[in-house]
């Protein structure tokens, strides 16, 4: 008996719906969930919830690059922050992309955690926010700006432990949000100054400078850009402001501390960063504060050292 061939009928792939084209916003991708038995919670935890926090978001990799000594690989910073989230200290952010790395931000539970740390060694320390998960994510420019500003004040940090002529005395980023001394009344109007981050630095022989962080995805417009001008010219000649800086100095140990400081203008890329600087030309004439233009392309760009945005 012989065998028949049977040959297949062929079969087309029907279509999508139109109903069924939001299953084509599921992701493809899916991080594979090791299962972590028993988490430790390892005595450099708090250090790291204490980093996250400033900074809002973190990806591994600048976790791994700020611990080094406790995450001496990549493999070790991911099984840790494994370990932190099976214990509910941090989350992450749902990604933009199918192939986005995680993004972490500190959890309520972390952040009581951090305050218990602080109250251990005898110091007070009052969240000035608290981070939660949304369930319809956040944008992506946001979640670029919190991660830019991130890598900026990183590879800064980076940059002073391998020099003797610079030193990073402090950096402030969340709690100037609601800082009074950042209160400002325009035009009649009560407002604030929101800087984007704030670095204080000592430069060897030349003193210390108040840095501002300014980082520019290219969402503002021109009337919005000219309004954080005036934002920072209203602030720098108030009394509060005044106040704030030389205080600053003060307390970091300088004998005649001044009211002056500058900002760092950091733009998505260099056509923005024309424009910002033809926007900006009337407040750059201002002697006491300088500000200074640099782009995302520029601090990418291997060759390039950071001090050199940084100078006194």
């Amino acid at each position: 008996m012989t065998e028949s061939n049977h040959v297949p009928e062929s079969t087309s792939r029907e279509p999508l719906s139109v109903w069924e084209l939001p299953r084509l916003l599921e992701s493809v991708h899916t991080y594979r969930q090791q299962p972590v038995k028993t988490p430790k919670d390892r005595p450099h935890f708090p250090a790291i919830i204490a980093f996250v926090y400033r900074n809002r978001f973190a990806v591994a990799s600048q976790i791994q690059r700020r611990f080094s000594q406790f995450l001496p690989s990549a493999r070790t910073a991911r099984r840790h922050l494994q370990e932190m989230e099976t214990l509910k200290y941090i989350d992450t952010v749902p990604g933009p992309s199918p192939l986005w790395p995680k993004t972490y931000f500190v959890t309520r539970r972390g952040t009581r955690t951090l305050q218990d740390a602080f109250t251990a060694k005898g110091k007070a320390w009052t969240p000035t926010l608290i981070d939660r998960s949304r369930g319809n994510g956040f944008s992506t420019n946001h979640v670029l700006h919190e991660l830019f500003i991130t890598e900026l004040l990183l590879t800064q940090w980076e940059n002073v432990q391998r020099r003797d002529d610079l030193e990073l005395l402090t950096v402030e980023r969340r709690s100037l949000v609601r800082h009074p001394a950042f209160r400002i009344t325009m035009a009649g109007r009560p407002t604030r100054l929101v800087p984007d981050a704030m670095l204080l630095l000592r430069y060897a022989g030349k003193g210390m400078m108040c840095w501002f962080v300014e980082m520019d995805m290219g969402t503002m417009n021109e009337q919005q850009w000219h309004r954080k001008c005036r934002r920072y010219e209203s602030w720098s000649r108030s009394e509060q402001g005044q106040h704030w800086l030389t205080e600053l100095y003060a307390c970091h140990g300088a004998k005649n501390p001044r009211p002056l400081f500058r900002i760092l203008i950091v733009a998505n890329d260099e056509h923005r960063k024309t424009k910002l600087m033809e926007l900006g030309s009337e407040w750059m004439l201002d002697p006491r504060n300088r500000w200074l233009f640099t782009s995302v392309g520029d601090l990418s760009n291997p060759g390039t050292d950071l001090a050199s945005c940084f100078r006194s």
